[in-house]
């Protein structure tokens, strides 16, 4: 056997693999959205994220996120996974805050045909938490907010970025609004990001007493958040995963890496407690950059397996 056969017979291996994989599981067609078990909104934009003074990159996570959860191992039975976009990077340069209100339409739009029970969106910059807030506030009279996050994004500045979508939706809110920010270091908040919101509560717990009321995240931690985070069943909760709450020995593709994060395990216990207690798990995973990951793409890979074993196929 020549070499060319070799390697034709070697791509031939590797391209049966597929078969393997839950890559087909996941469609692009919005006339499948009606029969999609989970609806994947994907917002490939970080003009938010310069606009607050941090690094570019992030518009590239969905894809490269994806791009791994798709060559994953199908156990199960064949789901439906709709992926579809729900920002655009050039309307945001023309007029951002015309463009975040677009962009919540978009969304809403697409809950109108969707009857899963999971709703996964995927930045780009922690600005699109906010267009997914709009676009819930006509669903429930109670929304409330688990932010994982070593920021609080509650800065009151004028023009709307990464940095303010939390207290920019508060200032307009119609809504009863609860913000809990977990995972937060004081250091990296200024004393103006945590004065009270325009309408809503806020509560906030740091990194240091999440890690010293779970013995450094070695106890059950979901027995925690159920005694300290109630989720009511009258409420709607989105959780809302920035990924600079992530410790960097696993996250390092961030603009601002965590030397004190949430280490993963604890972050995926999270997962598991609001997806339990919700009737539609409403998850968002934002500020990861692949441009500052590194070779071996690991921040991607820690989320694409938060994903897998918390959003498309958890154990119940």
């Amino acid at each position: 056997m020549d070499k060319l056969e070799e390697f034709e017979r070697i791509q031939d291996i590797l391209s049966t693999r597929k078969n393997e994989s839950i890559a087909d599981f996941f469609s692009d067609d919005l006339n499948k959205l009606s029969e999609a078990n989970i609806l994947i909104a994907t917002s490939p934009s970080d003009l938010g994220v310069c606009r607050n003074g941090g690094r570019r990159g992030s518009s590239f996570a969905p894809q490269s996120i994806l791009s791994i959860v798709k060559k994953m191992a199908s156990h199960s039975a064949p789901k439906s996974f709709v992926v579809a976009p729900v920002s655009d990077g050039l309307s945001e340069e023309k007029n951002f805050s015309t463009a975040q209100l677009e962009s919540a339409t978009a969304l809403t739009r697409l809950y109108s045909d969707f009857n899963g029970k999971s709703i996964l969106h995927i930045g780009g910059g922690h600005d699109h938490a906010y267009t997914m807030l709009k676009s819930l506030e006509f669903y429930n009279k109670k929304i409330k907010v688990i932010n994982i996050d070593a920021h609080m994004d509650t800065r009151d500045d004028l023009h709307p970025h990464s940095g303010t979508p939390f207290r920019q939706f508060s200032s307009e809110a119609k809504v009863d609004y609860h913000l809990v920010e977990l995972g937060v270091h004081n250091f990296v908040n200024s004393i103006s990001t945590m004065k009270p919101l325009p309408r809503g509560e806020m509560q906030m717990i740091t990194t240091k007493s999440l890690r010293s009321a779970t013995k450094n995240f070695s106890e059950n931690l979901e027995l925690w958040l159920s005694e300290n985070i109630p989720i009511d069943s009258d409420e709607l909760v989105y959780l809302s995963l920035d990924c600079d709450a992530i410790d960097a020995s696993r996250m390092e593709g961030v603009s601002a890496v965590n030397h004190d994060g949430i280490p993963l395990h604890a972050i995926k216990q999270i997962f598991s407690y609001v997806r339990h207690n919700t009737k539609v798990f409403i998850s968002g995973i934002y500020e990861y950059n692949p441009v500052y990951d590194n070779l071996s793409q690991k921040g991607a890979r820690a989320l694409a397996s938060l994903i897998y074993e918390e959003v498309l196929f958890p154990v119940s």
